[in-house]
């Protein structure tokens, strides 16, 4: 089959390479002049496949007054008269309880140990430099009873196939030198061994050559996707400015850009932006790039070294379609990585970034086939599990096209899933 994949961004590129792999045609369209210059540009660079907890939680409610009046907290958010913000709000409320919670963590560890099996077998059959590393991921807490309800949580992932521990501050300091200058105020961490670190940019990158150099691969930058062509209950062609593209079946992977696409044909998908951001210290000193990735629990804030580089990334502002950089968000940024890693004051100033990650109100991508279209796929809402999430969830997307069963349930992914 020619299958067209709209979206070149880590989710798009990763459904096109195994679209590719099982022997399909394959043209990736992105409305983008290069892929993974949107979302993936700048994350956080880690590849957290055991520690994908979503945001709605029991409690986030509790705690709604300052987020609606602080300006300075991890989490912040907005009003918004969009109506799209009111329907995912609300669909988000219904979600911050412990069993809805625990269901979402359940089926998101699910996906994420088979990403990882599928990342290693892309690693281990491709030549793709991103600076991966397995340095495995630390969190640290300095609430011992955030601590403990992250202990409580070690029983599931542990009974999937993953290996995570408590670990004591003095530990934390021991597995991360940096940590021990406020190793005083930790109450301990959990840590992952297998857990990795990558640029996810250079891997867009990567994936865009090996689809390129490919016979059966194609790729259409600066070319927007306004619609498709439906006949007889079917996706035809996908429309552009620049005239239509003929597929065979189409996989919509471009993110909060496919709300409308999906709106007009009867599929309107629940997402909305939840934005982040993150600087990236070129150079930057040996003794301010971290052995493992580090995750500040408290401030919500992920630290990882990309080669010479150190990526520090994180905050989440429920603030619309804004796509300024806030300048007090950044300056937040650079207190807590200066603070924890004092060379870098003397380096030149890092690069500034923010990024709108497309969140679903249950934290679980939409991954599946269309309700309305019988040849249209979905695989959007990642959040800030793109990275994550994109092998594993391209591949199930592949195998689903193909008739046979994903490694994981996409029942528990589907737009209208509870």
């Amino acid at each position: 089959m020619h299958i067209g994949v709209i979206g070149a961004g880590i989710v798009g590129l990763a459904s096109a390479y195994q679209l590719l792999r099982a022997g399909h045609e394959v043209t990736v369209i992105d409305a983008a002049p290069a892929p993974g210059v949107g979302t993936s540009f700048a994350n956080g660079g880690q590849l957290s496949y055991g520690y994908v907890s979503p945001l709605a939680a029991p409690g986030v409610l509790s705690q709604l007054p300052s987020l609606l009046f602080s300006r300075t907290g991890p989490l912040r958010i907005k009003p918004s008269l969009d109506p799209d913000f009111w329907r995912w709000s609300l669909a988000f409320v219904k979600h911050c309880n412990a069993a809805a919670n625990a269901s979402s963590t359940l089926r998101l560890l699910s996906l994420g140990l088979h990403s990882r099996e599928v990342m290693l077998e892309f690693l281990a059959q491709e030549s793709a430099s991103f600076e991966y590393r397995l340095s495995g991921k630390l969190v640290v807490y300095r609430d011992a009873g955030k601590l403990a309800a992250a202990e409580r949580s070690l029983e599931l992932a542990n009974g999937l196939g993953y290996a995570q521990r408590r670990v004591d501050a003095a530990t934390c300091a021991a597995l991360e030198p940096a940590l021990g200058k406020i190793a005083a105020a930790l109450a301990g961490g959990i840590h992952t061994p297998g857990e990795g670190t990558g640029d996810c940019q250079m891997l867009c990158k990567e994936l865009a050559r090996i689809i390129a150099a490919n016979p059966r691969g194609k790729l259409m930058f600066e070319r927007e996707v306004t619609g498709f062509d439906v006949q007889g209950g079917a996706v035809r062609a996908l429309r552009t400015r620049d005239g239509d593209v003929a597929v065979d079946a189409c996989v919509v992977a471009n993110g909060l850009a496919a709300m409308p696409l999906l709106r007009a044909v009867g599929e309107p998908v629940s997402m909305y932006p939840l934005k982040g951001y993150s600087l990236t210290y070129r150079g930057a000193p040996s003794d301010a790039r971290p052995q493992v990735s580090v995750t500040d629990a408290d401030n919500k804030v992920v630290y990882a070294s990309l080669g010479e580089h150190l990526r520090v990334a994180g905050i989440a502002d429920l603030v619309g379609y804004d796509y300024r950089i806030a300048a007090h968000r950044i300056a937040a940024l650079r207190t807590l990585s200066t603070g924890l890693f004092p060379s870098l004051r003397g380096i030149p100033a890092p690069l500034e970034w923010t990024g709108m990650r497309p969140s679903t109100p249950h934290g679980r991508p939409i991954l599946g086939r269309a309700d309305t279209l019988g040849n249209l796929w979905l695989n959007v809402g990642h959040g800030a599990l793109g990275f994550t999430l994109s092998m594993g969830a391209a591949r199930a997307i592949a195998d689903a096209i193909d008739g046979k069963r994903p490694a994981v349930d996409l029942a528990g992914f589907a737009r209208l899933a509870a």
